[in-house]
């Protein structure tokens, strides 16, 4: 019996010494899905097997993805963009199978499938807050109004309608804001896409307050765009930078994941060839964060493809899901 007893003893002294040192961490999934107006347009996505675009294949392999990362994962939250009026519902009843709250705002038009991005927080996780941004409507708001000059990227900024979706969730005590984007598709005009990364960041920091925060997304830049740079280059300043008398881009920078993790970004998130465009593969997509948080690990990502194009028989979308778990430093 004494020995036994000793046994007891150890044995709960180890567990709650596990318990003790042991850091409790977030995992961020992000995931552009793409819309199925987009992929089942038989004039699209050219490349690609028919049987691979329809939505019920495509939805199916997205629920695996989902699924693996939540359970080899806890604490995970999911960010997803070009999350339309089709595949909501589809989101909508996983995500209350797996006792999750959706928070979305679909901001597209009827061209589009009313596309938008969302978040999901398991519902075992303390949400304290959810914001939305309309960008446009904020880039106005601190610009005021303005002359209307042809061509002029504020004003075409102010056009856009793509919405920064936030929430604050207590991880350790300690507040953490998640925010996910999709940045306009506006390569015609550079400048439109610098001045959104940059207004999406300060917010960001804004909202955040000197917390900690992760900002994910399809940002439509590569890693060697102007825009990208000064979202994690200290004082980084270009002569092709968009700048404007009304508002003094903040110069506070984020890390990217992949990154510090790696070294290096992806080599790539996207691979699409689609009627019109000549085949694409590059790195658009990325998860930011700022503050006291220590990336522990990130999801593999293929270093090369031999793909003619996204989605194939194992990728259901033309972007890779990319995903990092964080934990506090202090």
């Amino acid at each position: 019996m004494i020995t036994f007893d000793c046994a007891i003893n150890v044995t709960f002294s180890s567990f709650f010494y596990i318990l003790l040192i042991q850091k409790m961490s977030v995992r961020i999934m992000t995931y552009n899905l793409l819309v199925p107006i987009y992929a089942e347009q038989p004039e699209n996505y050219i490349y690609c097997q028919s049987e691979f675009l329809q939505t019920e294949y495509r939805w199916n392999l997205i629920e695996k993805q989902f699924e693996k990362e939540m359970t080899d994962h806890e604490n995970t939250i999911i960010c997803v963009q070009e999350l339309s009026l089709r595949m909501l519902p589809l989101m909508q009843l996983f995500c209350r199978r797996m006792n999750y709250t959706l928070f979305e705002n679909l901001y597209g038009g009827s061209w589009n499938d009313y596309m938008g991005v969302g978040i999901a927080i398991p519902n075992t996780m303390k949400l304290t807050n959810v914001v939305y941004i309309k960008v446009g409507d904020c880039i106005r708001s601190i610009c005021g109004p303005t002359e209307n000059v042809m061509n002029d990227p504020w004003e075409t900024s102010m056009s856009r309608l793509n919405t920064l979706v936030c929430a604050e969730v207590i991880v350790e005590d300690k507040p953490l804001w998640i925010g996910t984007y999709h940045m306009p598709c506006y390569y015609q005009e550079p400048s439109v896409m610098a001045i959104h990364s940059s207004i999406v960041k300060d917010q960001m920091f804004k909202i955040a307050a000197g917390n900690d925060f992760i900002l994910t997304g399809d940002f439509n830049l590569e890693p060697k765009d102007t825009a990208y740079r000064a979202l994690i280059e200290k004082d980084y300043r270009d002569t092709n930078y968009q700048s404007s008398e009304k508002y003094n881009v903040s110069y506070s920078v984020m890390k990217s994941a992949y990154l510090e993790r790696n070294g290096r970004e992806p080599n790539f998130t996207t691979c699409c060839h689609t009627n019109g465009s000549s085949w694409y593969c590059d790195t658009l997509d990325y998860i930011f964060y700022s503050g006291e948080l220590v990336v522990d690990d990130v999801l593999q990502l293929p270093e090369n493809t031999n793909a003619d194009s996204y989605p194939d028989e194992t990728h259901p979308s033309d972007h890779l899901m990319l995903a990092a778990t964080f934990s506090f430093s202090k």
